[in-house]
């Protein structure tokens, strides 16, 4: 067994999890005094997508850019049981970057949206009311987009579970049964990262007069 995912991927995994099922929540859940707890978290979720940019530049070697690399062809060979074992599957390397651009989308527009009432995001302001409408619409659909996507890997997960695959319990050990190099866990450098992002987050926020 291998250790293929660092721990602070495996943290920002699980911190993101959370966070996204928290925004879909308060978001949804009806109830007007929630919505500055829905903004809050949206602006967790951005700064942990910045962490994931940095850490697909200088993370653990399997997290990095470099290995989200798939063909139709490797793509099929993994439902037809003849793909190479790696610590990505095919169809996880779509998976995670379908994930990360919905979810990009939704907090990035979420920034602009408004209900002309109540609340709107802190760079409203910046913007025409053309612009803030279009990312309000946007904002408002996207998230059918995201929790597909999350019923779709908790699907995919709870079926290697049942074949009694060792994929699911990766995120939780960091290991898979695969003959290769241990990544590095690169802890220190990942603190500065997340330290990074949040600032970014916040001193937009604070340039944005929210």
């Amino acid at each position: 067994m291998t250790r293929v995912w660092d721990l602070p991927f495996r943290l920002w995994h699980w911190a993101l999890a959370l966070s996204v099922l928290f925004s879909l929540y308060t978001g949804l859940a009806g109830d007007i005094s929630l919505m500055e707890w829905h903004q809050r978290s949206g602006f967790v979720v951005l700064a942990l997508l910045l962490f994931r940019v940095g850490w697909w530049i200088w993370g653990g070697r399997y997290v990095r850019l470099s290995e989200y690399r798939t063909t139709p062809r490797r793509f099929i060979q993994h439902f037809a049981g003849t793909g190479k074992a790696d610590p990505h599957t095919s169809p996880g390397i779509v998976m995670a970057i379908f994930v990360i651009l919905a979810l990009t989308v939704q907090a990035g527009t979420g920034l602009f949206a408004t209900d002309d009432i109540f609340n709107e995001g802190p760079l409203v302001r910046h913007v025409g009311g053309e612009v803030s409408a279009t990312m309000t619409w946007i904002h408002h659909r996207v998230f059918w987009v995201i929790i597909a996507l999350v019923a779709t890997h908790i699907t995919a997960n709870a079926v290697y579970a049942m074949m009694r695959d060792p994929t699911p319990l990766a995120i939780f050990t960091g290991r898979k049964p695969l003959d290769l190099p241990p990544t590095e866990q690169h802890l220190l450098r990942a603190l500065f990262t997340a330290a990074g992002a949040a600032l970014v987050v916040y001193g937009a926020l604070a340039w944005s007069g929210y």
